[in-house]
């Protein structure tokens, strides 16, 4: 009898013990659950969109000098690199060409003539005034005087254009203070008077910020816009004058490019360096939202919105998705209307 009571105690033991395994387990799965459908009430009205874009310095157009050549030629010495800084008057290249050798010659000549004038004007003026000559003769001397000098001076002025005096070579020299942009050219190379810039330098005092902006935030870079200009380090920061959109799309990657006018000391703004551009759009009617609500599946972005006890999912246009910050802002869903708080666990389920 006595073994008989404890045997049944043993077994209601052991019954109860695997009652409540099992209500543990439920318990967890329960819990679980409540997490999976955790719902959150988007915050909806008016917010700033901080647009951020990357940038570069550039030279403003109206800054940049060409440097062609005067003269048909070949490159014979380059003086400069690109970056290097330059006064007025530094040397760029040197040219050769016979063209300069011709001038130089026919110089060389008219000025033979010029002095043998001059000799002849002189020598007639004594003669004039002992009456060995007419005053016929004494104008004829100083006309063909005034002749030869007017050809050399002809072929000075020649000789000065091609920025050479005397030889074979020509040196072509910076007009402007400022920093070599490009150098379109090379030793040997064959130049002539119809071909391209062979050197452009660009000044120092008139840049341009140029953005690329996403098509899907073009809209914001309206023309007199104030934007703030800025390294990734904050080292230092300028106001900019969105000045010019282009209205050409760039078909691979959507972007567009904005031309800004930098305010202030320009100093520390380098040719190419890159920047960014920060804009502060006021966007209304949109919706702020946890990230993690947010699921991004197939090119789409999506929501789970929460109707009666179940949850469907509601495509959205994402407006911004900032790094730096927890929520994001979309639009495409009803005011008022739950959504799950863990999109990607909703998705698993």
């Amino acid at each position: 009898m006595k073994f008989k009571i404890l045997g049944t105690i043993s077994i209601a033991t052991l019954l109860l013990s695997g009652c409540n395994h099992p209500q543990e387990e439920s318990g967890k799965k329960i819990e679980t659950k409540k997490e999976l459908t955790a719902t959150t009430i988007p915050k909806f009205g008016n917010f700033i969109n901080k647009i951020s874009v990357t940038a570069s310095v550039q030279p403003s157009p109206d800054g940049i000098v060409n440097i062609t050549t005067p003269i048909n030629a070949s490159i014979d010495k380059i003086d400069i690199t690109i970056g290097q800084h330059i006064n007025i008057g530094s040397p760029l290249l040197s040219l050769r060409s016979t063209e300069i050798s011709d001038a130089t010659n026919q110089h060389i000549s008219a000025k033979a003539g010029y002095e043998q004038a001059k000799k002849i004007y002189d020598m007639n003026k004594e003669l004039y005034k002992l009456g060995a000559i007419t005053n016929n003769d004494l104008l004829n001397s100083k006309t063909n005087l005034e002749q030869s000098k007017a050809l050399m001076d002809g072929f000075a002025q020649k000789l000065s254009y091609y920025g050479s005096t005397s030889g074979q070579t020509l040196m072509l020299r910076s007009p402007i203070q400022g920093v070599v942009y490009e150098v379109n050219t090379h030793l040997g190379e064959k130049v002539n008077v119809d071909g391209n810039a062979l050197v452009k330098v660009a000044s120092l005092e008139k840049k341009v910020v140029i953005a690329t902006v996403y098509e899907k935030d073009l809209s914001a870079f309206e023309i007199g816009k104030e934007v703030d200009i800025t390294t990734d380090t904050n080292e230092y920061h300028l106001k900019g004058i969105v000045t010019y959109v282009s209205d050409v799309l760039d078909p691979e990657n959507k972007t567009n490019k904005v031309y800004i006018r930098p305010i202030g000391d320009l100093k520390n703004l380098k040719i190419n360096m890159f920047i960014n551009v920060l804009l502060n759009k006021e966007e209304k009617n949109l919706f702020r939202i946890p990230k993690k609500s947010l699921l991004f599946k197939d090119g789409k972005f999506y929501v789970y919105l929460k109707e009666m006890s179940q949850f469907k999912p509601q495509i959205v246009t994402l407006i911004k998705d900032d790094p730096n910050d927890d929520f994001s802002l979309v639009r495409g869903i009803k005011p008022n209307t739950p959504i799950a708080l863990e999109a990607i666990a909703m998705e698993k389920e």
